[in-house]
């Protein structure tokens, strides 16, 4: 019977994190319906609608943080 330190630790899958951090989050501005927000890195989000949408971890802590934006709830 194998003991428990011999039993090996499974590697985890590179593309299931990349999954996870792309999983979009819709956010609504309070305060505008159209606006461009631009990132440290340059990248842009664009405001529609009074809408946006996160699609990695930077744009979904800026828009966490920021006030004007909410998280519209994914109905879940």
């Amino acid at each position: 019977m194998p003991k428990d330190n011999d039993v090996p630790m499974p590697v985890p899958d590179p593309a299931l994190a990349i999954a996870v951090d792309t999983v979009p989050v819709t956010f609504r501005d309070r305060a505008f319906r159209s606006r461009t927000l631009v990132l440290s890195d340059g990248c842009t989000l664009s405001v529609e609608k009074s809408t946006v949408t996160a699609s990695d971890q930077e744009q979904l802590a800026l828009l966490e943080r920021h006030p004007d934006f909410e998280r519209v709830a994914d109905g879940a």
